[in-house]
């Protein structure tokens, strides 16, 4: 355990040494959160703050390595070009959607492409195992929409919750406590090593991110964040046929997921509107349909509503 506990505390320092030189690389770069009607903070914040946990991340995967740690080892051999490249593009669309807003329909056909991606380099959810048996259902074909719906899904439920100080990256922190957890009781030590790591480079930065934040997430680090927790969640409770490969993660990811599910049915019915006419038999009340998108931010989130009480 003390193995798990080391490579916890050492992306942490890296982090919290990364996260002030991030800080003023964002302000000089001027990339910052300016208020808004909608936004809670008052005044602009760095953004970027995905990319000291990316750093803490890959280089203590690195040092875990080079200093010949089986687990971490075992986990990369074969997969370092999956993991990195994915990590990279998805970095590279928050950095880019942080600088200049890409619109919502655009980044989520970028993500699909990344998810893409990811099934062609061979990840995937294959199957799905009950949690009441042994019995596991063969997903074939549908193996690549569920990835990649999957993949985009937690992608974004992460993004919509990050609206208040420390609450993605604490959450974030959480849900890899969690996959830690369930890898390590499966014996899927590989994914727990990273995922602790993981948890470790989210913890550092935390330090910065606590109420009053002094750099936020940004796009760079909610989407980076939940791609990543998405992939280790399948990665970490899929080992064998008796696991649940579809239960554990959703546990884990359940405050997201509820928030993303809320957040689309509330926006839908909001483009709905009874109306009241008046005709020759009287009022007469019909339902209209207004153009009204289901990523178009608001101030509904679970998270907006804790705040208001």
């Amino acid at each position: 355990m003390i193995k798990y506990i080391l490579f916890l505390f050492i992306p942490a320092a890296i982090s919290l040494a990364v996260t002030p030189l991030i800080r003023r690389l964002a302000i000089k770069k001027n990339f910052l959160d300016l208020p808004s009607a909608r936004k809670v903070h008052s005044k602009p914040t760095p953004l970027l703050g995905g990319v000291p946990i990316f750093l803490a991340f890959n280089l203590t995967l690195v040092l875990g390595v080079l200093f010949g740690n089986d687990y971490l080892a075992g986990y990369l051999k074969g997969r370092w070009i999956e993991v990195f490249a994915s990590q990279i593009l998805i970095l590279a669309l928050g950095v880019y959607d942080d600088a200049k807003r890409i619109k919502p329909w655009t980044k989520l056909l970028f993500q699909i492409l990344i998810g893409l991606l990811m099934v062609a380099f061979g990840f995937g959810i294959r199957n799905i195992a009950s949690p009441f048996s042994d019995r596991v259902i063969q997903l074939g074909i549908l193996s690549i929409p569920i990835t990649i719906i999957w993949l985009v899904g937690i992608t974004n439920a992460l993004n919509l919750v990050d609206g208040l100080d420390g609450l993605a990256a604490g959450t974030s922190a959480i849900v890899c406590a969690t996959i830690f957890a369930i890898s390590f009781f499966q014996q899927n030590l590989g994914v727990a090593m990273v995922t602790a790591i993981l948890g470790g480079s989210i913890l550092g930065f935390l330090r910065y991110n606590f109420y009053p934040a002094k750099i936020f997430l940004g796009d760079t680090g909610s989407l980076y964040l939940g791609f990543m927790l998405a992939t280790l969640s399948v990665q970490g409770s899929s080992k064998g046929a008796t696991l649940v490969a579809v239960l554990a993660p959703i546990l884990a990811l359940g405050l997201p997921i509820m928030d993303t599910f809320l957040s689309m049915v509330r926006r839908l019915l909001k483009s709905y509107k009874l109306e009241e006419t008046a005709g020759d038999n009287g009022k007469s009340r019909a339902l209209h349909f207004e153009r009204h998108s289901v990523f178009e931010a608001d101030k509904d989130h679970i998270h907006h509503r804790f705040l208001k009480l």
